[in-house]
């Protein structure tokens, strides 16, 4: 039907500040459902990779959420 559109769910991404290089991770290609998922996923992140420095959080399409830095 004309007008009858299902919500358009949110949906997070997280995008990598790297040192020295690249990193191929799962987390930093996923999509999260909310922006906490998102952040946990971040610290996670930082924490198995040493060179990633920092992860910008985003909503998808492209609306900036928050910075998370390495602490």
């Amino acid at each position: 039907m004309i007008g009858d559109r299902l919500p358009e769910t949110t949906m997070f991404k997280l995008i990598t500040t790297v040192r020295g290089g690249a990193v191929n991770a799962p987390a930093a290609s996923a999509q999260y459902a909310s922006a906490d998922e998102a952040r946990e996923a971040a610290k996670a992140l930082m924490h198995e990779h040493q060179r990633v420095v920092r992860v910008m959080i985003v909503e998808e399409p492209s609306r900036f959420v928050e910075w998370m830095d390495r602490s």
